[in-house]
């Protein structure tokens, strides 16, 4: 098969995000979200919640309680203490018990695009009705 028929070589061979149906959810899996035009980690992942926000409402008639599981890629000259903990503020702002997504952050050596400092997975699960969420947590043991 030729190019013209499979796309391009400039074409990008994936989606922004697969859908799959089963009997009472949906469950999305969102490709690698970016958006390098923010200049801190904290400003990309507050612009990439939003973005993602406006796809789970305005397209799939979900919420942000529906994500259930969240990767964040961030680049390693920018991921220090500061960055993560203010990372984390930006996700409270969008997240609240019970619906904490499960959630990875891992720092990585380059990213696609050199104004990228974060790229974000996300997998959510969008009931055809109501069902409960419960989440696990681990308290670890102070130095005290």
């Amino acid at each position: 098969m030729s190019d013209l028929e499979h796309g391009s070589a400039e074409t990008t061979a994936s989606s922004l995000a697969v859908i799959t149906h089963h009997d009472d959810h949906r469950h999305v899996e969102f490709s690698g979200l970016a958006w390098p035009e923010d200049d801190t980690a904290p400003k990309q992942v507050r612009t990439l919640l939003e973005f993602l926000k406006v796809l789970l409402v305005d397209h799939l008639d979900g919420s942000m309680d529906d994500v259930t599981v969240t990767r964040f890629y961030i680049r390693e000259s920018v991921l220090t203490a500061e960055t993560r903990a203010r990372i984390h503020e930006v996700r409270h702002e969008f997240f609240s018990l019970p619906h904490f997504p499960a959630s990875t952050m891992v720092g990585v050596a380059d990213l696609i695009d050199d104004g990228m400092l974060v790229e974000l997975e996300v997998e959510a699960r969008l009931p055809d009705g109501e069902w409960e969420v419960e989440t696990m947590t681990l308290d670890l043991p102070s130095d005290e």
